[in-house]
């Protein structure tokens, strides 16, 4: 089989696991770049000592959640077959990620919906792990995926 898949490949059940991705203070300071997301809890060391939850400044949960969706699009997502991301569902942020934490995605297929004769929708529960074997991020995650066209897998873009 190629390295890519169209919808009808998927299978419910199948598992992947993915590469890792060190998580650095460069991070979140490059995402208040972008985001201007400067709340305390991600910038100042004095207001984390007080907080009851952290032990330190955090990554923001939604660029974990976004290196998260990287690594689905890099690795899970087919490059060879038309693709659109159809949307997140049920993310929770159950642990902090702190810079110098390692982060990977451990997804299994859940559910596949054919839409037309061109795509399907292939849905996955995704768990983001950290170095220590903990999840810290959940969420469900869509995505529109090609079907193998007419013409076969010749036709590929």
């Amino acid at each position: 089989m190629p390295d890519y898949k169209y919808y009808e490949d998927y299978q419910l059940g199948e598992k992947q696991t993915t590469s890792g991705r060190l998580m650095t203070d460069a991070d979140i300071r490059l995402f208040i770049g972008c985001s201007d997301n400067t709340h305390p809890v991600h910038v100042d060391m004095d207001y984390c000592e007080r907080h009851p939850a952290i032990e330190g400044p955090i990554v923001q949960g939604v660029l974990t959640l976004g290196v998260a969706d990287g690594f689905m699009a890099r690795e899970i997502g087919p490059s060879k077959v038309p693709t659109i991301h159809y949307g997140h569902e049920k993310v929770r942020y159950i642990k902090p990620v702190y810079p110098g934490d390692n982060i990977h995605c451990e997804t299994e297929v859940i559910e596949k919906e054919e839409k037309n004769d061109q795509f399907g929708v292939v849905t996955w529960n995704v768990s983001v792990i950290n170095q220590h074997g903990e999840t810290v991020l959940f969420h469900v995650d869509k995505q529109y995926v090609g079907r193998i066209p007419p013409s076969g897998r010749e036709g590929d873009i």
